[in-house]
């Protein structure tokens, strides 16, 4: 093949993959858009089979800018920003949730069920929860949520204000998140104990709270964020347990290569767990606080699962996000 002859072949190429650059470039891309990748190969393979039967210099260095044209495009449009992370947040974090929905049932049920038992088995069996909490969290619970007790003052008159409780609760439950995942490196170990700590004593509390104290009480203050608190702990747990699983069964990989691996595809459900307790943080620190009527606090409460409920079945399965 000539040279004219191979400039002519491969012409239509340059052509597609120079209009999908402009089109990107100024912000308006054409349905054929998801298409530059796969043009942008073809011309990087084009100019090495050119270095390669050393056509004129002339086609070369065309194809040679247009390949450091395309790199920069694509690398821009592929680092980090605003737009990266928000496609992470909406497409690839409930994708990957969705995808490890083994991991979620049974990170869920490491920590509901322990939850649920004491719930139902402390106002027949006190002394479970009683011996969990100690003489000192019995205290707290009974200042807190028992009858006649004022919840919010107590928790402003702690914090000094609704900011200080959102200062409070992010470090708090963004700790907790990263203390489960963390726990995954030891084989998993530490994020089952972290999931069935958490499960147990916060059981215990609200049994004993049931068996001694306004259950009400408690319920109107956690209704508003426990959707994304809880549902962002089961999730840190998932991160966790793939690092784990990483360690554990590594394949034909060494364990350094799959846990770096594992370690990719965890950062997005990590990352969106500390995003989904941070909001949780931001409810209970500027909402929970105010003394809205049970239906208003309950209501809100109902609508936070179905949304969180909905995103995670529905955000990220479109065509074009797929």
């Amino acid at each position: 093949m000539t040279p004219a002859q191979f400039e002519k072949e491969i012409e239509p190429r340059w052509q597609k993959l120079e209009r999908l650059m402009n089109d990107v470039e100024k912000n308006k891309p054409q349905a054929d858009a998801v298409e530059l990748p796969a043009t942008f190969r073809q011309v990087c393979h084009d100019l090495s089979v050119a270095q390669h039967r050393m056509s004129p210099h002339r086609t070369v260095q065309k194809l040679n800018d247009m390949a450091i044209r395309g790199f920069r495009l694509l690398e821009r449009r592929t680092a980090g920003g605003f737009e990266s992370f928000l496609n992470m947040m909406l497409v690839t974090f409930p994708q990957l949730v969705r995808q490890e929905w083994r991991l979620f049932w049974w990170c869920s049920a490491i920590f509901y069920v322990p939850l649920t038992v004491f719930i139902l088995i402390t106002p027949h069996y006190p002394e479970w929860s009683m011996a969990l909490l100690g003489p000192d969290g019995m205290a707290d619970a009974e200042r807190m949520y028992g009858h006649g007790s004022n919840l919010i003052a107590e928790r402003r008159g702690k914090f000094d204000s609704d900011f200080g409780m959102f200062c409070f609760y992010i470090w708090n439950n963004v700790s907790i998140d990263f203390k489960i995942f963390a726990g995954g490196l030891a084989g998993g170990v530490g994020a089952l104990f972290a999931l069935l700590f958490n499960g147990i004593y916060m059981g215990a509390l609200a049994g004993y709270i049931r068996y001694a104290g306004d259950p009400e009480s408690l319920l109107l203050w956690v209704s508003g964020h426990s959707a994304l608190e809880l549902t962002g702990m089961i999730i840190a747990g998932i991160a966790g347990f793939r690092l784990g699983l990483s360690v554990l069964k590594p394949g034909r990989m060494l364990r350094r290569d799959a846990l770096v691996i594992a370690g990719r595809r965890a950062l997005p459900l990590i990352i969106g767990a500390a995003v989904m307790t941070t909001l949780a943080a931001v409810i209970e620190g500027f909402w929970s606080p105010h003394q809205f009527t049970p239906l208003i606090k309950y209501t809100f409460g109902i609508v936070q699962f179905l949304l969180v409920a909905a995103f995670f079945m529905f955000a990220g399965r479109s065509r074009h996000a797929a």
